[in-house]
């Protein structure tokens, strides 16, 4: 057992100090204000969504993929409260994600391709080879073998790298270019297929990296996925952070010192 003799007497102080609290304060120290409002504003959002008749066939099936029955012949009206209630949890939230999906995508269609412009870099897949050492001479004797020697670089990964790579030949990835070191990042930038870096240090390591392959982005139904999304929950954020600024301080009681909302 952990020595505990000091935690009811430390329990009754935080209560008696969480007691003191405007309730509202509390809930937006602890995150509860926020996630309240922003599950508010998903639902509103959600439900503002509709489907035409063209459209609820394909998102019939969608939501019946692996369900069990029949489903229901229309989504109009509460369709979900007439089903057995051991299903009724997954297709709602299912049904909530189609609804909010659509309704990210209707409004952020027309910035989906010059946000991935923008983004294209950071999306850029590479696999590339790296060999870990510590010391700098020991990597300048490897470069050399490499430049001078035609070296196979997966060779002398598995024999002398001190990194997990060791055990793939080197080999690191496939991965988005933005994942890496911001040193690794900066150094793969410069590279093309095949061409290995002088030796470079990030924080303890020495490392030798060559360029195996690059993938360019492109907007498969993946990444447009990801960058409509990502346009919402930046979206999503600026709108919380704005609106709980201007709604805080009407829920606090009426006391000047209180107006200004904590960190969250």
């Amino acid at each position: 057992m952990l020595p505990a003799d000091h935690l009811p007497a430390d329990l009754r102080e935080a209560v008696a100090v969480t007691a003191r609290q405007p309730i509202a304060e509390l809930l937006l120290q602890r995150g509860i204000l926020r996630q309240t409002a922003s599950e508010l504003l998903l639902q509103r959002l959600r439900d503002s969504v509709t489907f035409t008749a063209e459209e609820e066939p394909l998102v019939l099936t969608r939501l019946w993929d692996g369900v069990p029955g029949d489903p229901p012949a229309s989504l109009r009206g509460d369709w979900i409260a007439s089903l057995p209630e051991l299903i009724q949890g997954p297709l709602r939230d299912r049904w909530n994600q189609i609804r909010l999906q659509k309704w990210i995508e209707t409004t952020y269609q027309e910035r989906l391709e010059p946000y991935f412009l923008e983004r294209r870099a950071d999306l850029e897949q590479v696999v590339y080879g790296m060999i870990r050492l510590r010391n700098q001479g020991a990597a300048e004797e490897l470069y050399l073998r490499l430049l001078d020697d035609n070296a196979d670089f997966g060779t002398l990964a598995r024999s002398h790298s001190l990194g997990e790579e060791r055990f793939t030949h080197g080999l690191v990835g496939p991965m988005l270019i933005s994942q890496p070191h911001a040193t690794i990042r900066a150094v793969l930038d410069k590279l093309t297929v095949g061409e290995v870096h002088p030796p470079f240090r990030v924080d303890n390591w020495v490392l030798l990296v060559q360029m195996e392959h690059r993938q360019p982005a492109s907007l498969t139904d993946a990444i447009r996925l990801q960058l409509y999304n990502e346009l919402f929950q930046k979206d999503l954020e600026a709108t919380l952070d704005q609106q709980l600024q201007a709604i805080y301080p009407t829920l606090l009681p009426q006391d000047p010192q209180l107006v200004q909302p904590p960190v969250a």
